[in-house]
């Protein structure tokens, strides 16, 4: 059984814990709001920090951590997981800049450590129809493409979001 933690406990992070039950066991989660961090301990009878440097160093059976907090804090998240030798699962995106992702890549290479990225879309059945007439050659050479991509988007989605 793979054992996760996870970093960040707002919206995506209870997603996250929901496959993390299906498949392992959610061991620890951190956030700088107690109250987040200890209910979603509570709902899945993990342990709760709100220093992310404290739960790395003390939580010592954790394999992957999933860094669920803000855009801005993906990179340092990542790197200071995989330098305390666990395997990160990151949200997207990755960075806010080609060169922190450039320093998460190789901090990983460094740790040898698995780093990946959450690109949920790709199983869409939209992306899996186009990616089949690609795979089929159906389309011929591919010199450009456009997309224009519309989410429906609630109110409540943006209520206490990064988003605001």
């Amino acid at each position: 059984m793979i054992h996760f933690a996870i970093i960040g406990c707002g919206r995506i992070a209870q997603r996250h814990a929901e496959h993390i039950h299906a498949i392992g066991k959610l061991v620890a989660v951190c956030d700088i709001i107690p109250q987040k961090a200890n209910e979603l301990a509570l709902k899945y009878n993990a342990r709760a920090y709100t220093e992310a440097g404290t739960m790395l160093e003390k939580e010592k059976e954790i394999q992957v951590v999933s860094i669920c907090s803000p855009n801005g804090l993906h990179a340092v998240h990542t790197i200071q997981a995989l330098k305390s030798g666990f395997h990160v699962l990151c949200e997207k995106p990755m960075a806010l800049s080609v060169q922190d992702c450039g320093e998460m890549i190789k901090e990983a290479e460094k740790a040898n450590r698995r780093l990946f990225i959450v690109k949920q879309n790709r199983f869409n059945p939209p992306v899996s129809a186009v990616k089949k007439l690609i795979d089929e050659g159906r389309l011929g050479k591919i010199f450009s493409v456009q997309l224009n991509c519309f989410w429906n988007r609630n109110n409540e989605y943006y209520q206490n979001s990064w988003k605001v």
